[in-house]
Parts: C-alpha cells; sequence; structure tokens
C-alpha cells in the first residue's frame, strides 16, 4: 500500500478515536499526509518489519510501535529505528 494513503487512513481512523501506528520505509512521504505516529524502519519494500523468520527483530519492531502507541501526542511523532535487514534469499 502507498507510503501516503497509509498516512490518511491513520488520520481517520484516529479521527474516531483509534491510535495508530504508521510503520513506514519511506517516511518523507508518509509524513506529507501527517499522521499522528510514524515508526520508520531501514527495510525494503515489503518487509516491514524485517526478514522473514527474524522473530527477535520482528518482536522487537512491534514493541517499539506500541511504546509510540503509549504516548499521547498532539503533532505528528516520527521514532526511526537503527535496524537494518540483512540480505535474505529464498533457496
Amino acid at each position: 500500500m502507498c507510503n501516503q494513503s497509509v498516512g490518511l487512513i491513520a488520520r481517520g481512523i484516529e479521527a474516531s478515536g483509534i491510535s495508530t501506528v504508521c510503520v513506514s520505509f519511506r517516511k518523507e512521504i508518509t509524513r506529507l499526509s501527517r499522521p499522528p505516529r510514524i515508526l520508520s524502519v531501514n527495510f525494503s519494500a515489503g518487509k516491514p518489519l524485517g526478514n522473514p523468520g527474524d522473530g527477535n527483530m520482528q518482536r522487537k519492531i512491534i514493541e517499539a510501535g506500541f511504546s509510540l502507541l503509549q504516548n499521547t501526542t498532539t503533532d505528528m511523532t516520527i521514532l526511526d529505528l537503527p535496524y537494518k535487514s540483512s540480505k535474505f534469499r529464498f533457496l
């Protein structure tokens, strides 16, 4: 899904009272739609939580999203995560 569309959808959901976090690998595009919270990751398209099977990294990213939800925001908050995915090839 388009990074900007996700931000617009998040704003609509937030307007109905449900908190959201956008996981984005292109924060410069997502920020244009001004969603309340962006979790910025350094992964390629299609891998928002890193490599398949890397449960440890995936858990850390999801926990970061939950901690971002706990923060009350009045404006857009961006959390840049330091994780990078390694080269992954299917056998």
